[in-house]
């Protein structure tokens, strides 16, 4: 199941964003193939939970897409139609390049007046020197990163972001406030979960939906707060 999907014209689309009577509209009306699930271009069907959250599931089998793959594709879909209910056109899988040379492919790309965003999604390990090499490329090319990672990852990379955080900052003693979640100024960091209502985790472990987390990075509500990037 998940909260986004491609309409039939090739439209991202956000269930959150349709009123219930609207959804109910089109569960009784919609034909099959008019919604996509994004993680294998399978027709969808629409459904609503027992919690009255609507979503999109799988007209038949379940995909037998790799994890990992239904992961990514299902990240990018909801970040896609997050932009699309704003009025924001988003590109996905858009290459660019830094001043130097150093060649980049961005999951989801989008612009705002005068800003370049570029949200990655990364849900397999990958070392810290990594993500800095990554964000220090697209910083050089003028473009702002901001990164989902899910849950394993991104303790996985608290660990190290931690270590560096406290030797860096407090020459290896622990401070009485803490260090929050121990992420870096430098590399801006949540957690998605694709499932149920695809919510953005940060900060303490709350939690936005993507639409949300998305407008907090555009009125400069997403901020880092001592050890922590959150909404203000």
């Amino acid at each position: 199941m998940t909260q986004s999907a491609w309409s039939r014209d090739g439209q991202p689309v956000d269930a959150t964003a349709i009123p219930s009577g609207e959804w109910d509209n089109l569960k009784r009306n919609s034909q099959l193939g008019d919604f996509i699930m994004p993680c294998c271009k399978a027709p969808a069907v629409l459904k609503t939970s027992i919690n009255n959250i609507p979503f999109f599931a799988h007209h038949a089998n379940e995909c037998d897409t790799a994890p990992e793959t239904i992961w990514h594709k299902d990240g990018k879909a909801a970040v896609l139609a997050a932009l699309n209910s704003m009025g924001i056109p988003g590109r996905e899988e858009v290459q660019g390049c830094s001043p130097d040379g150093d060649k980049w492919v961005a999951d989801v790309i989008f612009s705002v007046f005068d800003r370049t965003i570029v949200i990655e999604l990364q849900r397999s390990y990958q070392h810290l020197r990594d993500f800095k090499r990554r964000q220090e490329r697209y910083i050089a090319s003028g473009v702002e990163c901001y990164w989902l990672v899910r849950k394993k990852t991104f303790m996985t990379l608290g660990k190290a972001t931690s270590r560096l955080l406290l030797k860096r900052e407090f020459g290896n003693v622990y401070p009485p406030g803490g260090i929050g979640t121990g992420m870096l100024p430098e590399l801006p960091v949540a957690m998605l979960d694709t499932e149920a209502e695809q919510l953005v985790q940060f900060g303490m472990f709350k939690t936005a939906p993507v639409k949300v987390w998305l407008a907090g990075i555009l009125d400069g509500a997403y901020q880092y707060r001592g050890g922590t990037w959150n909404l203000g």
